[in-house]
């Protein structure tokens, strides 16, 4: 029998193409995206978003989207069986089965490009806030690092730690969790739009089986939560929370939300919430010295306080805990995603803040000079 699929739902799977072709056409006109999109369509998006899902004290995405995959298995399961064992209309029970799952897709994709997709596409945070971004020499990253280390030494000495002599936040976790929008509201004083952050960011409950993935935060863009496994080292807690926000924020390249992490963390009020950007940012740094020349990476690695010593082998020790191959395999997803959302160098896109970074120093020491 050929029976005709309806065709409001063959409409809908043009939702696809349509979601691809705006993506190209982003793509191409980053300064049209950053105008009609990210600084308009998409401040609307996030608002009624992040006022309608953050009110809840749980993260809605955790435990909605696998009840959605769960649901979605039985579905498939149940039209395995009955394609089976019926002997009319197969082929067109076949069709529409397999229609309705590229329908699904469809869907899903158009929707993760119009709710935040296309801001991987917007013009980039250094030209928006008109910072100069520009090869290094070893020479540059190395005074910037040390710069980084005085800075961070002289916090340790003020913040809180556990019995294992690691730092903790004050108050904890929780209390972190409620401080951290102070930042951002600090650094709205000289980058207006930088209040427009809604909800709060939210501990994940399945953060003991997420650790395994080498998932730190997850922000999802059908319900605008910024989402943090707990799980992960206390001192890289807060620069983690703050990094979400920046995807929800609009800016969805990782070395951006690393940057932005730093910069809100530097100017957040509380001196945890600042040590731990620091943190962050003098472990990229180190890290990129290490990758051109390890003699100096020991030397500069010596000049830590031993308080700072102690949080980078905690976080050392946590990628060894979780290490395996789950691990490998979200990675590796995680690397494929980035580099089909116009990230080429993948996961190494995390360590470009650094290039930020070094903008940033540069325009400092030109203004005390």
């Amino acid at each position: 029998m050929n029976k005709k699929l309806p065709k409001k739902r063959m409409f809908l799977m043009l939702l696809g193409p349509l979601g691809y072709i705006l993506n190209v056409i982003s793509r191409n006109n980053k300064a049209l995206t950053e105008e009609l999109y990210s600084t308009g369509i998409y401040r609307g998006i996030s608002w009624f978003l992040g006022n309608l899902f953050g009110w809840f004290p749980f993260s809605v995405a955790e435990i909605f989207f696998p009840i959605l995959v769960l649901a979605a298995l039985v579905a498939i399961i149940v039209w395995a069986v009955r394609l089976i064992n019926i002997r009319q209309d197969r082929w067109y029970r076949f069709r529409n089965g397999i229609i309705n799952v590229l329908l699904v897709a469809n869907l899903l994709y158009f929707s993760f490009i119009f709710l935040w997709g296309l801001n991987y596409n917007r013009q980039t945070f250094a030209c928006i806030i008109s910072l100069e971004v520009r090869p290094s020499t070893l020479d540059e990253l190395v005074e910037m690092t040390e710069d980084l280390i005085e800075h961070t030494n002289i916090l340790r000495y003020k913040v809180e730690e556990d019995e294992e002599g690691v730092m903790v936040p004050f108050g904890g976790a929780e209390s972190a969790f409620a401080r951290s929008k102070e930042g951002y509201i600090a650094v709205s004083e000289y980058i207006p739009f930088f209040d427009h952050i809604y909800g709060r960011a939210k501990p994940l409950l399945f953060s003991p089986v997420i650790a395994y993935t080498n998932i730190w935060g997850i922000y999802c863009p059908f319900t605008a939560e910024p989402n943090v496994n707990i799980m992960i080292p206390t001192p890289m807690l807060i620069n983690t929370m703050m990094h979400e926000y920046a995807h929800q924020l609009g800016f969805a390249r990782e070395d951006e939300a690393n940057y932005i992490s730093f910069l809100t963390c530097s100017s957040h009020p509380d001196v945890d919430f600042q040590y731990s950007g620091y943190l962050s940012a003098l472990n990229y740094s180190l890290n990129a010295v290490y990758r051109q020349d390890r003699d100096v990476y020991r030397q500069l690695y010596s000049k830590l306080s031993e308080g700072v010593k102690r949080d980078l082998k905690e976080n050392s020790k946590y990628h060894q805990k979780y290490d395996g191959p789950v691990r490998e395999t979200f990675s590796k997803t995680n690397d494929a995603y980035l580099k089909a959302n116009n990230q080429q160098d993948g996961e190494k896109s995390y360590g470009r803040m650094v290039d930020l970074l070094l903008a940033q120093y540069r325009e400092k020491t030109k203004e005390h000079q």
